[in-house]
């Protein structure tokens, strides 16, 4: 970096150097571009449709438990068993809530069958959050 010094009259010149500026911004586009993918929490499901679900972002702040079609249970990223299930959602949760995403290919058993081992296990559990995708009206764009 330098700076311009004034002609003649050896006076320094008024202009500002944009270039650290588009520097800078630039890196921190890039940055937010690769950080806000790897903010949504636990493993990617595919929800089923309610036309009556209320948006809210996840940010990271929700434990995730992710029940897939095929019967595999995730916490957060991570792959459990049965067993296990109610040993890592006690040692991830710290006063996190509790979210619960049931694949659209998982069966309704399979989804309480989790529900009912986090709430016989795991204590303070008396409330869980269902997660879905909202159906999308003629009206909304």
């Amino acid at each position: 970096m330098g700076a311009k010094v004034g002609g003649k009259k050896g006076g320094a010149m008024a202009d500002i150097n944009v270039t650290p500026l588009v520097d800078v911004v630039l890196v921190l586009l890039i940055i937010f571009m690769v950080v806000t993918p790897m903010l949504s929490s636990g493993v990617d499901v595919k929800l089923p449709k309610a036309k009556t679900a209320q948006e809210e972002k996840d940010m990271g702040q929700n434990l995730v438990v992710g029940v897939k079609g095929d019967g595999s249970i995730w916490v957060d990223k991570t792959e459990v068993t049965k067993e296990t299930l109610v040993a890592s959602i006690d040692s991830q949760r710290a006063n996190r809530a509790l979210v619960l995403k049931g694949d659209k290919a998982a069966t309704y058993r399979q989804v309480r069958e989790v529900m009912d081992l986090i709430h016989e296990g795991v204590p303070g559990t008396d409330t869980m959050l269902l997660a879905t995708e909202k159906v999308k009206d003629e009206g909304d764009k």
